[in-house]
C-alpha cells in the first residue's frame, strides 16, 4: 500500500482506498440498522397488533394506563426465537396474548400442545411471516436501544421522522 501511495504522489490516499473504505462503512451501518421497508413494516405490525397498548409507542414498558403494563422492550434480554415464540404463544400466566391462530391447539408453544392454558387471551392473528418480521423488528431494532433517536421513533410510525410523536427526538 506504501507503494500506491507514493505512486500516487504521496501524502492522499489513492481513490480506490478512499471509495473502498466508504463502501465498507456503508454496508457495516447497513447491517447494523434494519432496512427501511423492513423497519417500516415492523412498525406496522406492531401498531396493528396493538403492542403499543401495553408496551407503549416506541416499545419503553409506557403503554396506555387503561390497558395491563407491558415491560419495556428495550431492556428485554430475549433471544430473537424467544421472542418469536412469546409473540406467537404470549406468556401464560400474564396478560400477554397470543398472536398465533392455532397456538397451544396445533402448534405447540413452550412444548405445551392441547387446550389454550386458563387466563390466555387471544391477540390479532398473525401469519408465520408477520411473526418473523414482527421479532425481527424488535430484536434489530429495538432491543438493546435504550436512547431512542428520530430515525428509531420514525420506524414506529411508517418511516415519518416528521410525525408529532418524533418531535422531543
Amino acid at each position: 500500500m506504501v507503494r500506491a501511495h507514493a505512486a500516487h504522489g504521496g501524502g492522499t490516499p489513492h481513490p480506490w482506498v478512499l471509495w473502498s473504505g466508504m463502501a465498507i462503512a456503508a454496508v457495516v451501518a447497513l447491517a447494523a440498522w434494519p432496512a427501511g421497508a423492513q423497519g417500516a413494516a415492523g412498525g406496522d405490525l406492531w401498531t396493528k397488533s396493538g403492542c403499543a397498548d401495553c408496551h407503549g409507542n416506541l416499545a419503553a414498558g409506557d403503554g396506555d394506563p387503561a390497558y395491563p403494563q407491558g415491560p419495556n422492550l428495550r431492556r428485554m434480554t430475549l433471544a430473537r426465537a424467544d421472542l418469536r415464540e412469546v409473540i406467537a404463544c404470549g406468556r401464560p400466566g400474564t396478560d400477554m396474548p397470543y398472536h398465533l391462530a392455532n397456538a397451544y391447539t396445533g402448534t405447540a408453544c413452550f412444548g405445551i400442545t392441547g387446550p389454550v392454558p386458563n387466563r390466555m387471551r387471544k391477540g390479532i392473528a398473525l401469519t408465520a411471516a408477520e411473526l418473523d418480521t414482527l421479532a425481527d423488528f424488535l430484536a434489530t431494532s429495538v432491543k438493546g436501544q435504550a436512547r431512542i433517536t428520530k430515525a428509531n421513533c420514525a420506524l414506529f410510525f411508517g418511516g415519518n421522522a416528521d410525525d408529532p410523536a418524533c418531535a422531543q427526538y
